[in-house]
């Protein structure tokens, strides 16, 4: 990860208490404790260049819980408001997702968070939101057809591949040969040196793995604004987590006194974030190219999405669960016969955003050392990909995501004192301790902190 983004030295580093083995033939502490300390050697990179300094200290040894570690994986499983969980009260109204078994024999997975997607699939399908009915429902539709046909109508779903029949097919062979890590140089320009806290971020994401990667910023230092539409809002369990340090604004893009604000947000940015299907921004000239047209500065544009930047299936929509389905990490984890999401269940999300905050962190250390605006994209599918090469029945354990007790850190803000996954790994550079905790969506003016 470290040299895909061009950053030097890799990390010294000793573990620190156990590593916990959950029911899954991935190494999932192992590979969280990989990407965490990525995210924190990099930061510790960065941020020296912005310094002036080479490198940072080759005695820092840092030290990493690999139980904290696979705890960040799913982080909103432990966070609390004042020691109680937060009820996830839409879970009625969603769709009832689950592996469903086919007209051809095999599983597939439906998906359907928000109302629109829920609607949506039940339209497809001309069934009730019930298990039962979902399930006749599926069994009258071949795999493919019924994959495709979601795919069609802009809905999220997939069927339960084997890790070969995803390297197989048209869109695994084609993640499969894809960088792990894109960045590329997007335009010349001279080079940046600006401190933490003059960096302005402009999240443009939603869900979870493109909002975790302006988090980061957050957390050391930098101004991040988050723009999200006041009709299709996150839950709120996932803004307690992904919102901490940030400032949140509603824009509506299809109005154009909004368009224009945002607009001119965007060319004040040095990093913006985007985590919507490929081009889907485009309209509104908020895409890596609209970005460079209206810029007044340099800057970094990070793009996350489910199934790559190209490739056959770049426009389908999809989430972590969906994609863990399509590639062959469900199928690992199967029990008697049945397909089986990861005990992490976001672990294509947040490692996916780890990847990302990488790749951001290397794009921000060239652009001080050899200037330009850069562009950085990472996808679930490749992470998922790439994970499947750590596969082996022999890493399977007896221990369970709710015994792993992480450390935790209480933050003020709105919501009064939240309790967060602490990080896993010290030191680090981000001021994790300082920063406030999350604001309700739509709570901030649509302007910079310094304007």
């Amino acid at each position: 990860m470290l040299a895909a983004a061009g950053l030097p030295q890799a990390p010294a580093f000793r573990l620190s208490g156990p590593s916990p083995r959950l029911d899954s033939p991935l190494p999932l502490a192992d590979i969280a404790s990989a990407f965490q300390l990525a995210v924190v050697h990099a930061t510790e990179v960065a941020s020296h260049e912005d310094d002036g300094a080479s490198q940072p200290d080759v005695k820092v040894v840092y030290e990493i819980s690999p139980a904290q570690a696979l705890a960040g994986l799913e982080p909103t499983h432990f966070q609390r408001i004042h020691r109680h969980r937060y009820p996830q009260s839409s879970h009625s109204r969603e769709l009832k997702s689950d592996f469903y078994s086919t007209a051809d024999g095999r599983w597939f997975l439906t998906s359907g968070s928000y109302p629109h997607l829920r609607d949506g699939t039940l339209a497809l399908l001309d069934c009730a939101n019930t298990p039962s009915a979902l399930a006749a429902a599926i069994r009258r539709w071949p795999a493919d057809a019924l994959e495709d046909a979601a795919a069609a109508n802009g809905l999220p779903g997939a069927w339960a591949r084997t890790p070969e029949a995803w390297l197989a097919c048209p869109a695994g062979a084609a993640i499969a040969a894809s960088p792990l890590l894109h960045l590329r140089r997007l335009r010349d320009g001279a080079p940046i040196r600006a401190p933490w806290d003059a960096l302005r971020v402009l999240d443009l994401s939603h869900v979870i793995a493109g909002p975790v990667v302006a988090r980061h910023f957050a957390f050391c230092g930098a101004d991040v604004l988050r723009v999200s539409s006041p009709a299709q809002p996150d839950p709120l369990p996932q803004i307690l987590d992904t919102g901490i340090g940030k400032r949140n604004a509603f824009a509506d893009l299809e109005d154009p006194e909004d368009l224009a604000i945002v607009g001119a947000l965007a060319a004040e940015a040095d990093v913006v974030v985007d985590s919507w299907r490929p081009g889907a921004l485009a309209r509104f000239g908020l895409d890596a190219a609209g970005l460079l047209a209206r810029a007044r500065r340099d800057v970094v544009h990070v793009s996350v999405s489910a199934f790559g930047p190209d490739g056959p299936w770049a426009a389908r929509k999809a989430f972590d669960q969906v994609v863990q389905a399509a590639t062959g990490i469900a199928v690992l984890h199967a029990t008697g016969g049945k397909p089986r999401l990861s005990p992490t269940r976001l672990l294509l999300d947040y490692l996916t955003a780890q990847l990302g905050i990488v790749g951001a962190l290397g794009a921000l250390y060239r652009q001080r050392r050899t200037g330009g605006s850069w562009s950085v994209h990472v996808s679930l599918a490749r992470v998922a990909t790439y994970l499947l090469g750590w596969a082996d029945p022999s890493h399977r354990g007896g221990d369970t995501f709710d015994v792993l007790q992480p450390r935790m850190v209480v933050r003020h803000g709105p919501f009064g004192m939240t309790y967060h996954v602490a990080p896993a790994v010290r030191p680090s550079s981000a001021a994790n301790g300082e920063v406030p905790g999350p604001r309700p969506l739509g709570s901030s003016p649509a302007t910079w902190r310094s304007a």
